[in-house]
């Protein structure tokens, strides 16, 4: 989605789909979430919070990057268990364009145990980031306290799911 119609318009991701709103000390255990992105601990059905926004950031990255998804098949019985056994494969062609530290918080964001999982300050902090001029970039403003307000405001974590 762009900001306006116009050629200096900024892209924006979002998701259209039905969301679960959960508070920053909050956890939801429904499965919520569009199946390619979705984190492993809510596939399994446990208790999760933020931290599975930062994996579908990492699956979003991965897509961004080879046009496919990190854990993606036809069948969703399938996708669920890539997603729950699989190890994180840099495979394609593509990769092979792409920065190793790029590729290590791709490593970092798609971390199947939620507690070793990269925090989203720490994910900011990133050296794939420390060469990015972003004030240089028209249109996009960075928020420096971006942690600090996901500790205030009601999160949306995706959209409801089918895991048959």
């Amino acid at each position: 989605m762009m900001s306006d119609n116009t050629d200096s318009g900024v892209p924006k991701l979002v998701d259209f789909g039905l969301a679960k709103m959960i508070g920053p000390s909050e956890k939801a255990d429904e499965p919520f979430g569009t199946l390619g992105y979705v984190a492993p601990e809510v596939l399994r059905k446990e208790p999760y919070s933020f931290s599975c926004d930062l994996w579908s950031f990492g699956c979003i990255i991965y897509a961004l990057l080879s046009g496919s998804l990190p854990f993606d098949h036809e069948s969703q019985k399938e996708t669920i268990r890539m997603t729950l056994e699989n190890n994180l494969e840099f495979d394609l062609v593509c990769w092979k364009k792409i920065s190793d530290d790029c590729k290590d918080l791709i490593q970092n964001l798609l971390e199947k145990d939620p507690k070793k999982r990269i925090t989203l300050e720490n994910a900011l902090k990133h050296r794939w980031f420390q060469d990015i001029d972003l004030d240089s970039i028209t249109g996009l403003v960075v928020n420096k306290n971006a942690s600090n307000q996901f500790k205030t405001k009601k999160l949306n974590i995706g959209v409801p799911m089918s895991t048959k």
